[in-house]
């Protein structure tokens, strides 16, 4: 395999990358998962059995 193809493949998945995390920010993906992240976790955790101990 010669160099310029694995440098073609490199730029590829660059280019691919950087479109992916362009389309994250442009469609706020990145606030949105956060989001549904934090619910869950609230949720789980005001299920939780808690006890004080002063």
């Amino acid at each position: 395999m010669a160099w310029y193809f694995i440098l073609l493949i490199v730029l590829g998945c660059l280019l691919g990358l950087f479109g992916l995390l362009f389309a994250a920010f442009i469609t706020n993906a990145d606030g949105k998962m956060i989001e549904k992240i934090y619910n869950a976790l609230s949720k789980y955790h005001d299920n939780k059995d808690k006890t004080e101990k002063i």
